[in-house]
C-alpha cells in the first residue's frame, strides 16, 4: 500500500487555507475527516463526518516531519530559508511531485 499525497497548500492555518485545502479536496468526495481537533475545522466541518483524534493524524504529522528533514529550507534558523511563500510552495509541491504523485 502506497501513501499517497492528494493534496496539498502551503499556508497558516486561516479559514482562507483550509477553504483552498477543501477545494483540492472537493473532486474526491471524501466521506470522513479526521483532524486534530482545531477549532476552525470544527466550523468548517459542520454536517459531515468529523474525526478528532491524534490517532488518526499521526500519518501526515510525520509526513510533515519527513518533509522538513528532507527539505532544509523548512527550517526556519536554515541559510537556506526561502522569504518567498510562492518559492515555498513551489520547491514542495515539486518535491511532493517527485515522491508521491508519479
Amino acid at each position: 500500500l502506497r501513501k499517497t499525497v492528494v493534496a496539498h497548500v502551503f499556508g497558516e492555518r486561516t479559514m482562507a487555507t483550509l477553504g483552498r485545502l477543501m477545494g483540492l479536496l472537493s473532486p474526491f468526495d471524501v466521506v470522513i475527516w479526521m483532524t486534530d481537533g482545531w477549532p476552525l475545522y470544527e466550523s468548517r466541518l459542520k454536517g459531515k463526518l468529523h474525526v478528532i483524534s491524534k490517532r488518526y493524524t499521526q500519518r501526515i504529522e510525520r509526513h510533515n516531519l519527513n518533509l522538513r528533514q528532507h527539505l532544509a529550507r523548512l527550517g526556519r534558523k536554515s541559510l537556506s530559508f526561502s522569504k518567498s511563500v510562492e518559492l515555498h510552495d513551489k520547491i514542495i509541491g515539486h518535491y511532493l511531485n517527485i515522491k508521491h504523485y508519479q
